[in-house]
């Protein structure tokens, strides 16, 4: 895979990604959202910005994952693109995209959110989102986020751009990482391996170093960056 950077690569990376460019089906229709979560006022606001848009609509304003189930349950929405807000989510963003995901309804995901968290990043890492929008964005930029996201790209914040290119990993040192990645903590990598705990400790220490990264975030970041070049 190759990084490929957008027009105004302000706040965002693009990654190319091997899926389908656009699930609509056919047809110059314009691009149906739904908005998820988030406070009301934030909701409209952001609803109100996309609809501004040409060439996009938004068709649902939902309150909650579970609002959203109980919609598609009750009449199945067409919608190219569903944008969730990380922030309300909280430490529950991994189920709430889960949930999503299980509705089966084949549109792609983003995530909205204040910054990357250790959870937006788990997510990244292990469900098939599409794409990753800080809420300091601009309009111009939230737009190329989805025009990207259709055409078949996952968009990532700034921080999985800033992050240092990887210098290699021991096989043992990828499996901490991939493990860490999927939210373990040392205890349970250790048992996971069969290692001492201050031996992942030491682990730990030497990805970071040679990631040239400060905490678990960043090297998680660096991983999924890794994975899609």
């Amino acid at each position: 895979m190759r990084i490929v950077h957008p027009q105004s690569p302000v706040r965002s990376t693009v990654v190319t990604r091997l899926h389908s460019p656009d699930r609509r089906g056919g047809g110059e229709r314009p691009v149906a959202l739904v908005v998820v979560g988030g406070a009301r006022l934030l909701r409209a606001a952001v609803c109100g910005l996309i609809d501004a848009q040409h060439g996009m609509r938004v068709v649902g304003s939902l309150p909650s994952v579970e609002a959203l189930a109980d919609a598609y349950r009750r009449d199945p929405l067409v919608c190219d693109v569903v944008v969730l807000d990380a922030d309300d989510a909280g430490d529950r963003c991994v189920a709430a995209v889960d949930r999503v995901l299980a509705l089966g309804m084949r549109s792609r995901v983003v995530l909205l959110c204040s910054s990357v968290t250790e959870d937006v990043v788990l997510c990244v890492a292990t469900r098939s989102i599409d794409g990753v929008v800080l809420k300091e964005s601009s309009v111009s930029e939230l737009r190329e986020a989805v025009e990207e996201v259709i055409s078949g790209r996952l968009v990532l914040p700034e921080p999985w751009a800033a992050a240092p290119r990887a210098v290699p990993l021991t096989p043992r040192q990828l499996e901490v990482l991939k493990l860490i990645a999927h939210g373990h903590s040392n205890e349970e990598i250790a048992g996971r391996l069969g290692l001492q705990r201050n031996t992942v400790k030491f682990h730990i220490s030497q990805i970071f170093r040679r990631l040239g990264v400060r905490n678990r975030i960043e090297a998680v970041a660096q991983l999924v960056a890794d994975d899609r070049h």
